[in-house]
């Protein structure tokens, strides 16, 4: 039997590209990898669960273009004039070619004063050589909306070319605000699902028109600058 030509096989997503090997399992600890892009998917790890909400964030932030994890060890100089070593966590590089590296760490200890003098002298030797900017996130630097419609693009993130079409001439025709589930019902004959307006939102064609989770209740405007007469 032939296959059906409807069938799509998926690229093999990137092996990670973590320096550090990350373990592939440890007890108390949220450890594993997912895969972010469709057109060239790749792996990225984290070892725990607050590594993982700052690389999806990350992932989904406007401009993002790409995300390491683990990077090779950076020598810098201690406050003690030792020389020691440090591995981002992640780094990530949007579109603007800006170089973000980034150490995850629980606030407990992102706000030791030791920890803290550690990174301003991690930061002296990355910049401008491994990153354009460091940044420390903690627990507090996840917004849990961010963090929620994260997830969502994320599990919306494979095109539906059918469902797209419909909600790119719903999208063409809004004057105003309107709820999620309101372009829901109009396009429910195509198929229009809550993956495909979050899909629609990350892409860029709607805007949400305020800060909130993207559900049915969720108001959305179409993007001035995507809209097409």
């Amino acid at each position: 039997m032939k296959p059906s030509a409807s069938i799509h096989f998926l690229p093999d997503p990137a092996k990670g590209r973590a320096v550090r090997p990350i373990p592939k399992a440890s007890q108390g600890h949220f450890v594993g990898e997912f895969v972010f892009g469709v057109e060239k998917p790749q792996r990225v790890g984290f070892a725990s669960l607050l590594e993982f909400k700052a690389a999806i964030c990350t992932v989904y932030r406007p401009g993002f273009v790409d995300l390491e994890e683990q990077l090779a060890p950076m020598a810098f100089r201690k406050l003690d004039g030792k020389v020691g070593h440090h591995h981002f966590d992640y780094r990530a590089t949007f579109s603007n070619g800006l170089r973000i590296g980034i150490a995850v760490k629980p606030s407990h200890i992102a706000d030791r004063p030791e920890f803290r003098a550690e990174m301003r002298a991690v930061a002296e030797a990355a910049v401008p050589t491994v990153v354009d900017r460091m940044a420390v996130v903690t627990e507090r630097n996840i917004h849990p909306i961010e963090f929620f419609n994260a997830k969502l693009f994320h599990a919306a993130r494979r095109p539906v070319q059918e469902e797209d079409r419909v909600i790119d001439d719903l999208r063409s025709s809004l004057t105003g605000p309107v709820t999620v589930g309101h372009l829901i019902d109009q396009g429910r004959h195509g198929g229009v699902s809550l993956f495909g307006i979050a899909r629609a939102i990350h892409g860029g064609g709607l805007r949400l028109v305020r800060k909130e989770r993207v559900d049915h209740s969720a108001l959305v405007a179409a993007n001035a600058d995507e809209v097409v007469a």
